[in-house]
């Protein structure tokens, strides 16, 4: 291999590393995120089917974004990286798509328990 072949593959071991940490610090946030949203939901039994969906989303996408830092370290060449940038973005569109539909039916149940629900008083 030639030198500058070399330094390109070191290249995208430290992007891939480097995007590696940048989303375990991320994920740092959306934990505490999610700490706080649990200790809301005894005040708003509502959000608690919320807040697991929106966990479930998280922990899709961070996994989803650690496996594409991992195969970033693997690229050899441009052409390489490209191919999995492209394929990343693709799972993630489907990805969005599959849970913005899966919210909104989420959204629907919901909405459609809180308009069923019992009345609070009875005024017999």
């Amino acid at each position: 291999m030639t030198e500058e072949n070399e330094d390109e593959k070191q290249f995208f071991k430290d992007l891939g590393a480097t995007a590696e940490q940048t989303v375990e610090e991320v994920r740092g946030f959306e934990v505490n995120y999610f700490n706080v949203i649990g200790r809301m939901v005894t005040a708003l039994p509502w959000l608690a089917d919320f807040n697991k969906k929106l966990q479930s989303y998280f922990e899709q996408d961070f996994a989803a974004a650690l496996e594409f830092a991992h195969e970033l370290r693997q690229a050899k060449d441009m052409q390489d990286f490209v191919r999995i940038q492209s394929e990343y973005v693709q799972r993630c569109l489907y990805s969005f798509a599959a849970q913005a539909k899966d919210f909104s039916d989420t959204c629907s149940k919901v909405a459609t328990g809180a308009i069923k629900a019992p009345p609070l008083y009875s005024l017999e």
